[in-house]
């Protein structure tokens, strides 16, 4: 067990290190490459995106506002039953 352990270590020294600057060097080197990656949305894209986001949340406002004076409302009624 040991045996294969001192291989494992072994066969791993063997790789060789890249200083701490290489490494930072090809990090910003891969960044770049990602970046040039991105398409960005045009203007006309941007502005249709907002308005579904607006028409999406002023919806979902509507309809839980709805519901809850339908539950404010049944709320109220059962009150006056009872008391």
């Amino acid at each position: 067990m040991s045996e294969e352990k001192k291989a494992v270590s072994a066969s791993a020294s063997k790789k060789p290190r890249r200083s701490f600057l290489e490494g930072i060097k090809k990090w910003f080197r891969e960044l770049k490459a990602e970046i040039k990656k991105i398409v960005w949305a045009s203007r006309k894209q941007v502005a249709n995106n907002t308005l579904v986001v607006i028409g999406a949340v002023l919806s979902v406002g509507v309809f839980i506002w709805i519901i809850d004076f339908i539950f404010a409302y049944g709320r109220d009624i059962l009150i006056s039953t009872i008391g």
